[in-house]
């Protein structure tokens, strides 16, 4: 599994071959794809934890920037797949999209079951590279959202922008794209400086989320329980938290819980976060009810995860759909 799969042309030792990979992969089908190089990085990712030469290292953490990238324009793209019946909303985002507008993951599609009602969306709309003011206005949109996904997005549409100007002649579109680019770029390097990477805030599982607020001690407020809840309306699924909604006009989860983190973590941040016997804290329950915790891997071993008895009904009557779940849980990681 160490190696760079050569045979298949497919491979990570270097931005090069990522590149070359992608090309490769133009001749498959879009989740095909999407697993290649989600699967691609997962082993780049061993390879780096077991080698030693710089160069080496440098090559491939090069190559994974490109496949990083690839996926968060992925994310950002509101393609359908080759199947699917047009209508006139996708003609409209097709339209978007030539003016350098974001679309919606086909993922959203590929994933969806078509006996049950299509799930919230997991990425932002509105997001674009057109021209400086788009730019802007997507930075904007970006704003309190997670780090991770801020940068993702982001390199996913200087990627879409590049890949827009070398085949456009119009100089005024190109000079506004170049302008968007700037602007994006700078973003970036603030990105890196200010050291934002660590104000991510990882989601603990929906299950020990639950089972935390199930503690005797645990003292919730409305907020929490409407966060909790909005949690198990996309089943756990974070990233569909950026499409939901605290309250009609308001904003949505994910900026809601990293606003309410922010404050905790600032109040917190010399607090006690387990007892003489393991337990977590009023304190940390604070934020555990947020589904964020500072040792998240001590959590999961004290709390244990809830399941929901509705879920494993579930998935017990689902068994032919095995390997179609086991690649959502891939593509969840």
């Amino acid at each position: 599994m160490g190696n760079d799969k050569e045979d298949s042309g497919f491979g990570f030792k270097d931005r090069a071959k990522a590149e070359e990979t992608l090309r490769l992969l133009e001749a498959h089908e879009p989740n095909y794809r999407r697993l290649t190089v989600r699967g691609l990085l997962g082993r780049a990712k061993r390879v780096l934890s077991m080698t030693k030469a710089e160069e080496k290292i440098k090559n491939i953490k090069e190559a994974m920037e490109v496949f990083e990238a690839w996926l968060a324009d992925l994310d950002s793209s509101k393609e359908k797949k080759a199947d699917d019946k047009p209508d006139k909303k996708d003609k409209k985002q097709t339209d978007k999209d030539k003016n350098g507008e974001e679309q919606e993951s086909s993922s959203d599609v590929e994933m969806e079951d078509k006996s049950e009602k299509k799930p919230p969306a997991d990425t932002v709309p509105g997001l674009g590279f057109k021209d400086k003011e788009t730019a802007e206005g997507t930075l904007r949109e970006l704003e309190g959202r997670d780090p991770d996904y801020q940068r993702l997005a982001v390199k996913g549409l200087i990627g879409r922008a590049k890949r827009v100007l070398t085949c456009t002649r119009d100089e005024t579109k190109v000079s506004n794209i170049k302008s968007a680019l700037a602007v994006f770029d700078k973003f970036l390097d603030d990105f890196d400086s200010l050291h934002l990477a660590r104000q991510n805030n990882p989601y603990l599982p929906l299950g020990v989320v639950r089972a935390a607020a199930a503690k005797e001690h645990a003292q919730p407020t409305e907020q929490q329980k409407a966060f909790i809840e909005a949690y198990s309306s996309v089943s756990g699924e974070y990233k569909r938290l950026r499409t939901v909604h605290e309250t009609d006009g308001g904003n949505t989860w994910d900026i809601v819980r990293n606003s309410a983190l922010k404050h905790l973590k600032e109040k917190h941040a010399e607090a006690k976060l387990f007892d003489d016997k393991d337990e977590p804290t009023a304190e940390h329950l604070e934020m555990l009810l947020w589904a964020y915790s500072p040792e998240p891997a001590k959590v999961k071993k004290v709390i244990p995860e809830e399941k929901e008895k509705s879920d494993r009904k579930r998935r017990s009557s689902a068994a032919d759909d095995t390997p179609s779940k086991k690649k959502k849980e891939e593509e969840s990681t």
